[in-house]
């Protein structure tokens, strides 16, 4: 039974939490919608510190490679599966959209507390992670402008909050790191990022739940492209890895920055920009990574109880 104490780790609980709360008991919605913006802004703030001082300067050239191969797992080819698929089999244009803005969105943070406890190469997922983060500097204003083109929306709207989400979190986490200040936060960092993510899950859950119970086709599309595309995807990297004789370390950084998006950030976006429908992707998504990421625990063999990881 040791083996599966991961179940019950903080993590799992605070999500799941999140979630059922917010279905049973959604009339917090307003509120819990006006607080997403600053609750994902502090999470995005904080999980980074875990990057060590200094990371980015050391031997920078190093860290080109992976992280191209950031960008190349997470747009490339994760989110241009996304919107192929996306093409093919969702028709209602606010799902659309959350799956648009699913594919544009960069890695979870989850995938950096993930890397230590599975024991992923840490110079693949830092360099991948933070490449894609500035990879969606660019990325999201073109994926936006190309495929919801058609679509009326506040373009101006979506820059602002790159700087807020993504440009603003990222620097103020590394001066923090660089001016050893994290080691203020450190103590109260888990309670920070899980009172944060309770609130935005919290929020899209009680926000979606009306769709939740009605429960459109192509919300079933949504969830099957999320169950299919993220194992497959996962176990295609595992083969094409290990027939080029990759270490398991660097299959394992792959994995989890091609497989994992921030589902939190792309269902905030779609909250605050476009409607609650449009979140709804957002949180199927990351209903499903949750099982995954416990089957990932479970395939390697590690337990993580004590870990945080996030979606």
């Amino acid at each position: 039974m040791a083996r599966f104490k991961y179940l019950l780790s903080r993590s799992n609980i605070v999500f799941l939490a999140s979630v059922l709360c917010g279905f049973v008991l959604p009339q917090a919605n307003v509120v819990a919608a006006a607080l997403t913006l600053p609750a994902l802004s502090v999470i995005l703030t904080i999980t980074p510190l875990r990057i060590p001082r200094g990371f980015f300067f050391r031997r920078p050239k190093d860290l080109i490679g992976p992280a191209i191969r950031g960008n190349v797992m997470n747009y490339l080819l994760w989110g241009n599966l996304l919107i192929l698929t996306g093409i093919f089999f969702i028709f209602d244009e606010a799902l659309w959209i959350g799956m648009v803005l699913i594919a544009a969105i960069p890695p979870a943070v989850a995938i950096l507390p993930l890397s230590k406890s599975l024991r992923a190469d840490a110079t693949s997922t830092y360099a991948g992670f933070a490449g894609a983060y500035l990879g969606a500097i660019l990325i999201i204003p073109l994926i936006g402008l190309g495929f919801l083109k058609d679509i009326p929306f506040n373009f101006w709207a979506i820059i602002l909050l790159i700087v807020e989400l993504i440009i603003l979190p990222l620097g103020l986490s590394r001066l923090v790191v660089e001016k050893e200040w994290d080691k203020i936060i450190e103590p109260y960092e888990n309670i920070i990022t899980d009172c944060c993510l309770f609130i935005v899950f919290y929020s899209l859950t009680a926000n979606g739940r009306d769709m939740l119970l009605n429960w459109p086709v192509d919300l079933s599309f949504v969830a099957l492209i999320a169950v299919i595309g993220i194992f497959l995807f996962a176990v295609a990297i595992e083969k094409i890895g290990e027939f080029f004789h990759v270490a398991e370390k660097k299959i394992t950084s792959l994995l989890l920055l091609g497989t994992m998006k921030n589902y939190g950030l792309s269902g905030g976006i779609a909250l605050i920009i476009f409607s609650r429908e449009a979140a709804l992707p957002s949180l199927v998504f990351a209903i499903i990574t949750f099982f995954y990421i416990n089957w990932l625990k479970y395939k390697m063999g590690h337990n993580t109880a004590g870990s945080s990881e996030r979606h």
